[in-house]
């Protein structure tokens, strides 16, 4: 029964899944468009899949036993079409999905009878299903397999119309093969992005602040170290702006903490959507208690532009609203502001300046801004 072909598929199957999952990582970390890591996966499978299609047809006229080679290469089709299904959750998935399943039945002849088109719907419908609720598959994946098996039958049957050497005993052989097969590969799958899963979690506990969810001050330094790396390259500009939470001792002593932590994670709240607004990479931290930074990648030094943004971070954040037993909370901010400059002699240069700036703010009656040592009035 070509058992070798069989382990030769398995072990495809997991290469596939491995490299998929490498890919995802890469480009993840990248930050590569989540539609763009869709395609390259969906584009390799799919080349798999017609890699394996064309040794189908090759091999098509010849068989060993009643098993021709069309079944040796069936469980690996089939294993990596749901695969697809349940890893590339969006319009291109759907779109691979589906060129995927109307190439299998093509290439096979099945839509000369009307069985097959109906089978076609079936499998289609299923795995673009699948599709549609690959998170909860991949989080129980027990669910995955009363799907894989109907799909299974559904193109067995099919095949079983237009092929009259396999014997009941070959049917119950592929369908042994194909189960363990399954199991394994979906086993494999869960466990790689289980994996990833919880480094991706123990990263973001390293990285970000547990009360905020703003990232902290460790990825604040290595992202300010990165920016000036990048400077000293390609002379790409970048400003710092730092504030604190004017009187947030006051606000603590009086309101208690858990108000305090209200009041930053609102101050949070808004820092992480203007900086969304703003589209070109900025970032927002919470650097210290009660301070926040930002990191502003530019193109060249823009006063005007800078000046409106801080501005900007001052009205929204007065315009913030805290009710605590009938009180209406009210807070600001004061702010320091200061370009990287290319004769700094490390990365934490700009954060002294821009540091400087933000007590100058608050020497000058807090709720105020420094830019570049200049208060605004």
């Amino acid at each position: 029964m070509y058992y070798e072909f069989q382990i030769g598929n398995l072990f495809l199957c997991l290469g596939v899944i491995a490299v998929c999952k490498w890919l995802e990582d890469r480009m993840s970390a990248n930050k590569v468009a989540r539609s763009k890591i869709d395609f390259v996966i969906a584009s390799v499978v799919f080349a798999i899949l017609v890699f394996q299609h064309t040794e189908v047809v090759t091999f098509k006229g010849y068989s060993l036993g009643g098993i021709s080679f069309d079944w040796i290469f069936l469980n690996a089709q089939i294993i990596l079409a749901i695969f697809m299904a349940v890893t590339v959750p969006s319009k291109v998935g759907m779109a691979f999905i589906t060129g995927t399943v109307a190439l299998f039945y093509w290439e096979r002849g099945f839509f000369q009878l009307w069985q097959g088109w109906l089978t076609f719907a079936i499998v289609l419908a299923l795995a673009l299903a699948m599709n549609k609720y690959s998170d909860a598959l991949m989080t129980h994946f027990w669910l995955t397999f009363p799907f894989a098996l109907v799909i299974c039958v559904s193109i067995w049957y099919t095949i079983g119309l237009t092929s009259q050497a396999e014997t009941p005993f070959d049917w119950l052989i592929n369908l042994v093969s194909f189960l363990i097969q399954m199991v394994l590969v979906n086993s494999f799958n869960i466990r790689l992005r289980r994996d990833y899963s919880r480094e991706m979690m123990l990263t973001k506990q390293a990285t970000h602040d547990g009360l905020t969810t703003l990232r902290n001050f460790r990825a604040f330094s290595a992202d300010l170290q990165a920016m000036y790396a990048q400077l000293e390259e390609s002379s790409a500009q970048f400003v710092l702006v730092t504030m604190d939470v004017d009187h947030f001792k006051r606000i603590n002593d009086t309101y208690g903490h858990l108000v305090g932590n209200d009041i930053l994670k609102q101050t949070a709240k808004e820092l992480r959507q203007l900086m969304h607004d703003q589209n070109n990479g900025s970032r927002a931290y919470r650097t210290g208690g009660e301070e926040f930074s930002l990191l502003i990648p530019m193109a060249d030094h823009d006063d005007e532009y800078i000046q409106h943004l801080c501005q900007q971070i001052q009205a929204t954040i007065r315009q913030q609203v805290k009710k605590v037993d009938g009180n209406s909370i009210k807070w600001t901010v004061s702010i320091g502001c200061n370009y990287v400059d290319q004769d700094d002699s490390g990365y934490l240069e700009v954060y002294r300046r821009a540091d400087k700036d933000l007590y100058n703010s608050k020497e000058n009656g807090r709720d105020a801004i420094t830019i570049h040592g200049q208060l605004l009035v």
